[in-house]
């Protein structure tokens, strides 16, 4: 067939406003938009749900004391009060609160962090030291080293869950949601863009980019500063009170290694991760390859340092990968050469928590609104400088 006759066969279809990308933030992208009457279509070229991208797993943090920093705490309360109104109007709960607490045992770093964070955000939260940490939490076993913030609003979402409600609902008040289906080119003209996806050229008058690791290959100007890294994470058997009972946690060792650690969950153990695991970064880290016995190593370490009766054979296993920008900060925001064009956060492995925010945020955006939330500490324009 040739080039004309293929451009023939296309078909075309206008909506107004289009994704490319349904992670969790495009998804919640599309509820937002399917809520307010907006006609959305989004793609994702691997199937819907996939857990090839960042967003993906079965339960991710939660917590309004912000160790990352004072910018973010507009955000934490609207993202609070979006999964209360998930649950409220929609009889929807993804959020299961346990606590939370962020751990050093070395003389600054994480604790110092959560410290500043709460006192300047007046959340309320305890401080505990030395043996008070095992104290309150019978599981935890740091020798009695250690100083924690504890703050009583953290917990855990279930994820995968909450996106594919997102995407179901969106989907059930009109939008038009579709994996596995790649983009081969998308342009700029008077009036809105054209989207080659598939065999259908779409035409909308705002585009959301929210395609995570690949949005440096859909918007060449952010590949310098978009760096994806590969993240690994387990499951491991722990029965008992004492492990039900544990608070998320972030624990920061003696070399400045930040473990995170999920309490058991609906049957599926407890969860375990290190930041920035191996430091395996870079666009050859996009593809997966499967959990290797160093990675188990690095976790099984981790679990020592603070978990020693945990079986460290694990359940389960999964990778993933962060996609980061400078800063470790979210970008989110409209191009600054082209206000029709919406960023919607490659989010520095920490964002599932704010996903109705960002939802909220990406709608805005879209339908010319001014958000509720001042996206200066992550705008386009700070990174491309």
């Amino acid at each position: 067939m040739s080039a004309s006759e293929f451009a023939a066969k296309l078909r075309v279809m206008t909506v107004d406003i289009g994704i490319i990308g349904l992670g969790a933030m495009g998804s919640a992208a599309a509820w937002s938009l399917a809520l307010r009457g907006a006609t959305v279509l989004g793609v994702d070229r691997h199937p819907l749900g996939h857990a090839l991208g960042s967003s993906h797993g079965k339960t991710r943090i939660i917590r309004s004391v912000y160790s990352e920093g004072n910018i973010y705490d507009a955000l934490v309360d609207e993202a609070y009060a979006g999964w209360d109104r998930l649950e409220r109007e929609f009889g929807q709960a993804f959020f299961r609160k346990t606590g939370g607490l962020d751990i050093s045992v070395r003389a600054d770093g994480i604790f110092q962090e959560a410290l500043a964070a709460a006192k300047t955000s007046g959340k309320p939260f305890e401080v505990l030291e030395g043996q008070a940490i095992e104290q309150r939490f019978p599981a935890l076993d740091l020798n009695g080293r250690g100083r924690a913030v504890y703050n009583a609003d953290a917990g855990l979402l279930d994820s995968d869950e909450a996106s594919a409600w997102m995407r179901a609902d969106a989907i059930r008040r009109g939008a038009d949601l579709r994996g596995e289906t790649p983009v081969a080119g998308w342009q700029r003209v008077s009036d809105g863009f054209i989207l080659k996806a598939g065999d259908e050229e779409i035409t909308c008058r705002k585009l959301i980019m929210a395609a995570g690791a690949w949005c440096g290959a859909l918007v060449p100007a952010l590949q310098p500063v978009l760096v994806p890294e590969r993240q690994v994470i387990a499951w491991y058997r722990a029965d008992g009170a004492s492990y039900d009972s544990l608070p998320i946690f972030q624990l920061e060792t003696d070399t400045a290694e930040r473990f995170y650690v999920f309490p058991p969950h609906r049957g599926q153990g407890l969860k375990a991760g290190l930041y920035n695991h191996r430091r395996e970064r870079g666009a050859a880290h996009i593809a997966p390859r499967g959990v290797d016995e160093d990675d188990l190593a690095l976790l099984a370490a981790g679990l020592s340092d603070c978990l020693p009766g945990v079986d460290q054979t694990p359940l389960e296993t999964a990778e993933c990968r962060f996609t980061l920008a400078p800063g470790d900060r979210f970008i989110m925001g409209c191009m600054p050469d082209d206000k029709d064009l919406v960023l919607l956060s490659p989010c520095s492995g920490h964002g599932y928590k704010f996903v109705p925010a960002i939802g909220e945020i990406a709608a805005d955006l879209a339908l010319e609104k001014d958000p509720a939330v001042d996206l200066a500490p992550f705008s386009v324009e700070r990174v491309l400088s």
